[in-house]
């Protein structure tokens, strides 16, 4: 049995069918991590309340798991454009933003590139001088230069396929 976001992947190209799986990749870490984080919370209320004990480093890869549910919930809100990274095309004419849409594509792409840059750098830096105990909760940081990575991946994959509202209507 074929899935519906199976056909709409064999009928794309390599650029939208990459596309396609890195946004399946994506909710699927979005949704993981928000069930995580909640079993994960609830075992803890529960551990204090009714037996006071916890699981050591729980707060901590709860901490982390926000991170990852913002961030990655971030790049799914940006990707199916419940948000809008850009405030110019509200002012423009229609003729003006079709025209617009890939240059601001590849200028969202080259701001989260260097963003990206960035927080990879910051995230090295820290896991250079973090005490060898506590290497997974640098670890756990990777999300941030990871969701700007992201974000830069879908504006460039935006720039090179062109617009969705005009790959839906063709």
């Amino acid at each position: 049995m074929i899935e519906p976001g199976e056909h709409y992947a064999r009928n794309r190209t390599w650029k939208a069918k990459l596309e396609f799986y890195f946004t399946r990749i994506e909710s699927t870490l979005a949704i993981s991590g928000l069930i995580l984080m909640l079993g994960l919370s609830l075992i803890e209320i529960l551990l204090r309340n009714l037996f006071h004990t916890s699981i050591p480093g729980a707060d901590i890869l709860i901490r982390h798991l926000v991170l990852w549910v913002s961030f990655i919930g971030a790049v799914v809100a940006v990707r199916e454009r419940h948000i809008k990274v850009e405030i110019i095309s509200v002012w423009l004419p229609e003729i003006w933003r079709s025209r617009l849409e890939r240059p601001i594509f590849l200028f969202s792409t080259i701001v989260c590139t260097m963003i990206a840059w960035a927080a990879v750098r910051f995230w090295y830096q820290e896991w250079l001088n973090v005490p060898p105990g506590e290497k997974w909760i640098a670890l756990l940081s990777i999300v941030i230069p990871l969701s700007f990575l992201l974000l830069a991946l879908h504006f460039a994959l935006r720039f090179l396929i062109g617009p969705r509202s005009r790959e839906r209507t063709a």
